[in-house]
C-alpha cells in the first residue's frame, strides 16, 4: 500500500509533482518573487493569499482568458499554474464584462487608488494599535487572525490596481502593434512611459536630502566614518547630533514601514533597524552630487512627450481618442507598480515581522521554541495550535527539520518548471501563453527571450529598458551587498524590489534572471534612463563579478568581452 503524503509547510498548497503536474500540465517558478528561498511562515502566506488575490480579481473584473492562478510550494520556491480559459465564446463573454469593470478605472484610476490606499492604512493602524509586549497570549492569537485577515484583503486590493493598469499597458502595447509593428520591447513604445515621479522616489530624495542636511550640519564624517549600526550611537553624542537623528526618526515614523526584502519576514525593516535607511544617506553623501532623477526625470518627460506627438501623427484619426485613453492607463502602470509596494507588501510585511517575532518571543520565552526568529519556520496553524498555553507545546522538532530544509534550498536552488509537455518551450506555449495574463507574461514568468544566432551574443533577454551598455558586472543576490557596488558597474541580480532603486544612480545597467517589462527591475531601470535585460535565466550564477560585458537593451543581448 502507498505511504500517504501528509501536507507540511501550506497545507493544501504543498507541491505533489505526481497529483499537480498531471492536474494542471505545467508549473513555473516564480523566480521574480522567491529567489533566495522563502522561510515556510512567508511561503503559508505568499502561496495562500497571493493565490486568492489574483483569483478575486480576476473573478471581480472578469479577466477573459484566465481564472487566476494557482500557487504551489516546494522547498522555499513557489511555483504557477494558470486557470487558463480556453472556451473562446466564454472568452467573449467576459471580455464584455472585463471592459465594464475597467471602465471606472479608466476613468478615475488615482481616486479609486487613492481609496483604497485610505482603507489600507486604517488596516495598519488598527494593527500598529496593539501593546506587543504587554498583550496577553490571547490577544497574540488574536493578532495572528487579524494579520491573516490584513493580508487577505492587502492582495485583493493590490490585484485590482495592478490589473487595471497593466492591462492598459497590454492594451495599449496590442494597438500598437496592430497599427505600427511595435511590442513593449521597442524603444519607442518604451518611451511614452517613462519619466513618471511616485511615493518610491520621493522617499528615495527624501533620504537624499538628509544625506545634504548632514553635510550641512557639519555631521557627513560621523555617517561616513562609522559602521551602519554605530552612526546613532555617534551622532547622539552631540547636540546637533540629537538633533538630526529626531529630524531622522519623525520621518521614518511615517517611513519606516518598509522592508529591505518585499518578499520575506526574516529581514528587519527600516524602523525596527534605523541603520538600514541610515546607510542609505550614508551612500548618497559619498556618492555626492544632485539627486539624480531630478536631471534624468525631466530629460525622460521630453522624450516621452516627443515619442507620445510623433505616435499620434500615426494614429488614424477615429482612433486616436481611444490610444489616448489606452495611454493614459498605461501611464500608471509604472507608477502604480513602484507606489503600490509601499502601501501593499512593504508595509504589510513590515507589520507582519513585528507582529510574529512579538509571538515569536513570546514562544521562545515559553521554551516552545528557541529564539524568535524561529517563528519564521512555522505556519499560522501550527502557532494557533499552542499560543494559548505555549509552555505545554515543545516544536523544536518542527524548526530544526524546516530549518535544514530551507538551508539545503539556499545551496541548491529550485528547477524553472515541472511539466508533462515536451519541452520547457512548449509548456510556454500550452500552458502560460495562451492565459494571455498581463501579470504572468510581464512580470512573474514572462516571454521567452528571441535567440538570434547571427547576433552571437553570448545571452539572450528581454528589453525592460532601452541603451546599451559596457563594463565590469557586480553580482549582486541579497540587499546586504549591495554597499559593494561601484559606480559605472553594470549589476547582475536575480532581480530587484524598491529597496534598491538608490543603487540604480550609480550603475550603467542592470541584468536580471526573471522579469520582464512591467517588473521592479525594468521600471526602476527606465526611469533611470539605463538598460535593463530581463529574464537571463541563471544570469547571477554564470556571470561572475569584474567580467567585462556589454548590454544592448534594444537587441536583447548579453556579450561577455573578457572570456
Amino acid at each position: 500500500m502507498e505511504k500517504l503524503k501528509l501536507w507540511d509547510v501550506v497545507p493544501g498548497y504543498d507541491f505533489d509533482e505526481k497529483i499537480d503536474v498531471p492536474a494542471m500540465h505545467s508549473w513555473f517558478l516564480d523566480a521574480t518573487h522567491c529567489i533566495p528561498p522563502w522561510t515556510p511562515l512567508f511561503g503559508w502566506f505568499w502561496n495562500r493569499y497571493v493565490s486568492h488575490g489574483l483569483k478575486y480579481a480576476a473573478a471581480v473584473l472578469s479577466i477573459p482568458s484566465c481564472m487566476g492562478w494557482e500557487m504551489r510550494y516546494k522547498d522555499g520556491g513557489c511555483y504557477l499554474a494558470f486557470h487558463i480559459v480556453r472556451d473562446e465564446e466564454l472568452v467573449k463573454k467576459r471580455e464584455v464584462k472585463f471592459h465594464e469593470a475597467l471602465q471606472p478605472w479608466f476613468e478615475d484610476f488615482d481616486g479609486l487608488w487613492e481609496g483604497y490606499k485610505r482603507e489600507l492604512l486604517g488596516i495598519y493602524d488598527k494593527l500598529k494599535g496593539i501593546d506587543l509586549d504587554k498583550a496577553t497570549n490571547i490577544e497574540l492569537l488574536y493578532h495572528n487572525y487579524e494579520l491573516i485577515n490584513a493580508y487577505r484583503r492587502m492582495w485583493e486590493i493590490h490585484f485590482l490596481g495592478m490589473y487595471a493598469s497593466f492591462s492598459g499597458w497590454q492594451m495599449l502595447e496590442t494597438f500598437c502593434k496592430d497599427h505600427f509593428g511595435l511590442t513593449d520591447q521597442s524603444p519607442e513604445f518604451l518611451a511614452m512611459l517613462s519619466g513618471f515621479d511616485n511615493e518610491l522616489y520621493q522617499v528615495d530624495k527624501r533620504l537624499w536630502e538628509f544625506g545634504r542636511l548632514a553635510v550641512q550640519m557639519g555631521l557627513a564624517d560621523v555617517l561616513i566614518e562609522n559602521q551602519d549600526k554605530d552612526i546613532v550611537p555617534k551622532l547622539e553624542q552631540t547636540d546637533r547630533g540629537k538633533q538630526f537623528v529626531k529630524e531622522f526618526y519623525d520621518f521614518l515614523a511615517v517611513a519606516g514601514w518598509r522592508m529591505v526584502r518585499s518578499n520575506d519576514l526574516n529581514e528587519p525593516y527600516w524602523l525596527e533597524d534605523p541603520a538600514q535607511p541610515f546607510g542609505v544617506v550614508k551612500n548618497f553623501i559619498a556618492m555626492g552630487g544632485d539627486y539624480v532623477l531630478d536631471e534624468v526625470r525631466p530629460r525622460l518627460a521630453r522624450k516621452r512627450e516627443q515619442a507620445v506627438t510623433s505616435m499620434l501623427q500615426r494614429v488614424p484619426d477615429e482612433n486616436k481618442e481611444r490610444f489616448r485613453t489606452l495611454l493614459r492607463v498605461a501611464q500608471k502602470a509604472s507608477c502604480y507598480s513602484e507606489e503600490h509596494n509601499l502601501y501593499c507588501e512593504l508595509h504589510s510585511h513590515a507589520l507582519m515581522r513585528r507582529g510574529y517575532m512579538a509571538i515569536g518571543k513570546r514562544l521562545a520565552d515559553a521554551g516552545t521554541i528557541d529564539q524568535p526568529a524561529d517563528v519564521f519556520f512555522l505556519n499560522p496553524d501550527e502557532i494557533e495550535r499552542v499560543m494559548l498555553v505555549p509552555e505545554g507545546h515543545k516544536l523544536q522538532y518542527i524548526v530544526s527539520r524546516r530549518r535544514t530544509m530551507w538551508e539545503e534550498a539556499n545551496q541548491k536552488g529550485n528547477p524553472l518548471s515541472f511539466t508533462e509537455r515536451s519541452s520547457p518551450e512548449e509548456a510556454v506555449a500550452q500552458d502560460l501563453i495562451p492565459s494571455r495574463d498581463v501579470i504572468a507574461m510581464k512580470v512573474s514568468v514572462g516571454e521567452m527571450p528571441r535567440i538570434r544566432p547571427e547576433l552571437k551574443a553570448d545571452f539572450y533577454g528581454l528589453c525592460g529598458a532601452p541603451g546599451v551598455a559596457e563594463g565590469s558586472s557586480r553580482v549582486i543576490v541579497r540587499y546586504a551587498e549591495l554597499s559593494s557596488v561601484r559606480r559605472g558597474e553594470i549589476l547582475v541580480c536575480p532581480g530587484a524590489n524598491p529597496a534598491w532603486s538608490p543603487v540604480f544612480g550609480i550603475i550603467k545597467g542592470i541584468v536580471a534572471d526573471s522579469g520582464c517589462s512591467l517588473s521592479h527591475t525594468a521600471i526602476i531601470a527606465r526611469e533611470y534612463g539605463i538598460p535593463m535585460l530581463g529574464n537571463i535565466h541563471g544570469a547571477s550564477t554564470r556571470i561572475k563579478t569584474g567580467q567585462k560585458i556589454r548590454i544592448n537593451g534594444n537587441e536583447g543581448t548579453l556579450y561577455i568581452l573578457d572570456k
